[in-house]
């Protein structure tokens, strides 16, 4: 079944993994519903006996799922509540928190004649192959070409886009210069490690927690697991006394399940990670959770005695629920610094259902459920967390590089601002010395856009064309991937260093 899941990781699930944050195993309590006028089959019955146009299941469906998604936004609308929600899943996506999956390795947002690209996943089967901006319209069938806006609206184009380890797709892409071209990309098993480490210094280890993913039997074995796999590994040969440091990095982390921070001691589970972290003191609660009823449950830590080496945390404005609970207690409870930038200031968490399956597509209902306190009774909206403050440069200051046109002197464009930053910062240019990064190409940016073109051996148009792009594009993540260009990481480590 693994391997015939969706290979791609929708934008939308980027969106639904940061407002779904901090969520809980609860039911709900089964009521009897009060006897309302169903709108929805009074009026599609009325249509489909009466109405001028016929109407297929598809439009049904679609007006199945608008329904729903109106009835709760107007809830979530009138209580100020940007969390609770109608989210969508194909059930042949891998399941969020699943540390793999078969796939092309991009992000993606549904259009209206296909797929645009988002994000490509540095070293995956469609890194230099598909770019931010690309379009995908259609696949290859054979040498029969099919083109997603012709396709019946009870079909989704995604569904075209599953496949198997080591099956070649050949997509059908619309460059942004509506140069049309087929690229053929090949199924790999990418893994999606939510918590991984990588080497820094003979004293100093790094693990980066991604997200807080729960326990699936057959699916994953969870966050908790994977950090505790890696945690043993670092302990055995890095962190041995007091001279070392771990640094545990939760920047971008939109949170995830309560499990893996902390289980209550639940039989078959590995402790959470707060749990593998910080003592246990009865007298003050790593953090609690309170309901709409006043009903508080208390977290507490589980060691006998703190860990020997010292701990420093990475967090940013995009730390958000179960990342800042991580953060808050290793802060409170276990004295260990926060570095980076003030976290996202989100004290409430969820609590999601499944609501309906159609057409392949499960939807869920994720609804607020309660607050979340640390330090006794305080909110992270209304108490920030103590981090010292280091801004972020270079590289990975950059969010992406989006091609859209052939861009020249004289021409303006908010496409060419992140590009003038990437010059900036590959010359290592500051102060007076900076290009302008307003999105109007100058004489200074095109001198620099040719000297780049020069120094990389590229076509010197003095231009930003597409070639000049894509390469820019493939520069940015291999120096984002590299931890020596983490400027916010080697002031930490110029820290524990001095």
């Amino acid at each position: 079944m693994e391997n015939r899941r969706i290979g791609i990781l929708f934008f939308a699930t980027v969106l639904i993994a940061f407002f779904a944050g901090y969520q809980v195993q609860t039911f709900f309590v089964t009521n009897e519903p009060e006897a309302y006028f169903d709108v929805y089959e009074q009026i599609t019955e009325a249509l489909d006996r009466y109405y001028f146009y016929d109407l297929d299941q598809g439009e049904k469906d679609a007006a199945y799922v608008a329904q729903m998604e109106a009835i709760v936004s107007a809830y979530a609308t009138a209580n100020n509540d940007p969390y609770t929600r109608i989210s969508a899943a194909a059930l042949n996506v891998a399941p969020t928190g699943d540390e793999s999956y078969v796939g092309l390795g991009i992000t993606i947002s549904n259009e209206e004649i296909g797929l645009r690209v988002l994000d490509v996943l540095y070293q995956g089967p469609s890194f230099t192959k598909l770019y931010p901006n690309d379009l995908i319209i259609g696949v290859m069938d054979g040498t029969t070409a099919i083109y997603f806006e012709d396709l019946d609206a009870s079909i989704s184009p995604t569904s075209y886009l599953s496949g198997v380890v080591d099956e070649v797709k050949s997509l059908i892409v619309l460059q942004p210069d509506l140069e049309e071209v087929v690229i053929d990309i090949t199924y790999e098993n990418i893994l999606t490690p939510t918590a991984y480490s990588k080497p820094i210094d003979t004293d100093i280890a790094y693990i980066k927690i991604t997200e807080f993913s729960g326990y699936i039997e057959g699916v994953t074995d969870g966050t908790a697991k994977v950090f505790s796999d890696r945690l043993n590994e670092l302990e055995d040969t890095i962190l041995l006394d007091s001279t070392d440091t771990l640094i545990i990095d939760l920047r971008d982390n939109p949170g995830g399940s309560l499990t893996a921070l902390h289980n209550q001691g639940s039989q078959g589970l590995i402790p959470g990670i707060t749990q593998q972290l910080l003592i246990r003191n009865v007298e003050m609660p790593l953090f609690s959770m309170i309901n709409k009823i006043d009903l508080r449950e208390d977290y507490y830590g589980a060691l006998t005695q703190a860990k020997a080496y010292d701990i420093k945390v990475l967090v940013n404005e995009y730390s958000a629920s179960a990342a800042e609970v991580l953060a808050a207690a290793l802060n409170i409870n276990g004295g260990y610094e926060l570095y980076g930038n003030y976290t996202f200031g989100k004290d409430v968490y969820q609590n999601t259902v499944l609501l309906e399956t159609i057409d392949q597509v499960s939807y869920y209902l994720t609804f607020t459920e309660g607050n979340w306190l640390f330090d006794g009774d305080k909110k992270i909206s209304e108490n920030p967390l103590d981090v010292n403050l280091i801004s972020q440069n270079g590289y990975l200051s950059l969010y992406n590089l989006f091609f859209d046109h052939v861009l020249s002197l004289d021409s303006v464009s908010n496409s060419l601002v992140e590009f003038q930053a990437f010059l900036n910062i590959y010359f290592e240019l500051e102060g007076a010395q900076m290009i302008r990064t307003d999105g109007y190409f100058d004489q200074r940016t095109e001198d620099y856009m040719l000297m780049f073109q020069i120094d990389q051996g590229l076509t010197q148009t003095s231009n930003l064309d597409k070639q000049t792009a894509q390469h820019m594009f493939n520069l940015l993540k291999t120096y984002q991937d590299d931890l020596s260009n983490d400027e916010q990481l080697n002031q930490v480590l110029t820290i524990i260093n001095s």
